[in-house]
């Protein structure tokens, strides 16, 4: 792990600008063709171009790149909650969300079909796929394949975020106060897609435009939390990707539960960005930052 005393403000300030200013262009980009329908556009401007900014920021403001944590050292369990983990928290925050939103429940694949191009869409009508398999494919990879295929995206973040940020943050601020900081940053940067494409929360969802940006900071505080004391705990900067990757990946079995003509609800949840589905991740986090200060203390 970096030292923070490594971290200087020069350095920091070259960081930040990196990091933010030119991941805007494929964010705003991305929002964009989105909102215009062109789903894969902006999963490859953000997923395949955006994330990894923040990783070559690290590497253009000078900062110690081999010092994040690459030799894997942790223990097996620690690979296991990383993955399981946020799938569990997520799947706990949807079981909140459409107990109080039971007319919101409906295993469909309209979802998924209203993302995808008209092409891909008309083969999965004509195939008379049935929802359910479809739901229990998408919850095994979800807990497989796609946390571990989405390791090296999420390390473009978790570089920058979890290996710079956090700990210049955390050594200005103090633990609480840097880490709140830097979750609301990290939402910050995916302002473009949720104002100018509506990414994360679809539909008129209460509040919008404007509670959008503050839920996605709400979510990414919580998270952020959670994700840099594992990285403290093992000091290797595999485990924050996985769990940014496992995060990710478990709001898209979520996705085919949610009926149509409700995705105004979207602010709320079924995934774990909504208030609702983030729930015990905001709960998990209050809990260790209580335990870390105690055990400080």
């Amino acid at each position: 792990m970096i030292n923070t005393n490594e971290i200087t403000n020069k350095k920091f300030a070259v960081f930040m600008t990196a990091a933010f200013l030119a991941a805007y262009i494929p964010l705003s980009i991305a929002g964009i063709v989105y909102k215009g329908g062109n789903t894969l556009l902006c999963l490859f401007l953000f997923r395949f171009v955006a994330i990894f900014i923040p990783l070559i920021a690290v590497l253009v403001s000078g900062l110690p790149f081999k010092k994040l944590g690459w030799k894997p050292k942790f223990k097996f369990k620690y690979f296991i909650a990383s993955l399981i983990g946020p799938q569990l928290l997520s799947w706990i925050g949807a079981v909140i969300f459409f107990l109080l939103n039971r007319d919101a429940f409906e295993v469909s694949l309209d979802a998924y079909l209203a993302m995808v191009p008209e092409e891909t869409a008309a083969l999965f009508e004509q195939s008379s796929i049935n929802p359910y398999s479809f739901l229990i494919a998408m919850t095994v990879m979800s807990l497989t394949f796609l946390p571990i295929s989405q390791i090296l995206p999420s390390l473009g973040e978790e570089a920058g975020w979890r290996g710079v940020m956090y700990p210049y943050l955390k050594g200005k601020f103090g633990p609480v106060i840097g880490r709140l900081i830097g979750g609301a940053l990290w939402g910050i940067w995916h302002w473009p897609l949720v104002i100018l494409g509506n990414y994360f929360y679809e539909g008129d969802y209460f509040g919008k435009p404007f509670l959008g940006p503050i839920m996605i900071c709400i979510a990414l505080c919580a998270f952020g939390i959670v994700i840099d004391i594992a990285y403290e705990k093992t000091g290797c900067i595999w485990i924050p990707s996985l769990i940014h990757a496992s995060m990710n990946s478990s709001a898209i079995p979520l996705m085919f539960m949610l009926k149509s003509g409700n995705q105004h609800l979207s602010i709320l949840g079924p995934n774990c960005f909504g208030l609702l589905g983030c729930l015990p991740v905001i709960v998990l986090a209050l809990v260790l930052l209580f335990a870390k200060g105690k055990k400080t203390a």
